[in-house]
């Protein structure tokens, strides 16, 4: 599983984006403000591991674009070859869906009862 590490960058906007983060994931004004600043990840969310957190992860992304952040994802680690983009985390969380929707039909097919 991966780690997902989400970024948000600085910029003139910041009071825009902190009730959001706030909202999402329950820090603070003033952490949040030093986590922009540092460059330090807003958000860790171990991929796959719990619905919970892939929804809560997926929502502040949308959130954050929504109200004109500016975003970076980085798995596992915050180096520049470890950046990905949002398009690819999307389609990393649609896939997830299918495959649970393939496996849950085999289920069916394999230990049905009729």
């Amino acid at each position: 599983m991966s780690v997902i590490l989400l970024v948000v960058e600085q910029d003139e906007n910041q009071m825009k984006y902190l009730p959001v983060i706030s909202k999402n994931t329950n820090s603070g004004f003033s952490e949040i403000k030093k986590r922009i600043g540092n460059g330090s990840p807003i958000m860790e969310c171990n991929l796959f591991k719990d619905d919970e957190d892939d929804a809560k992860l997926k929502k502040l992304i949308n959130e954050l674009i929504n109200v004109g952040a500016k975003i970076r994802l980085f798995d596992g680690e915050l180096v520049k070859n470890k950046e990905v983009s949002v398009e690819y985390l999307m389609n990393r969380f649609d896939r997830y869906k299918d495959i649970q929707k393939q496996n849950e039909m085999l289920d069916d097919l394999m230990y049905d009862e009729d």
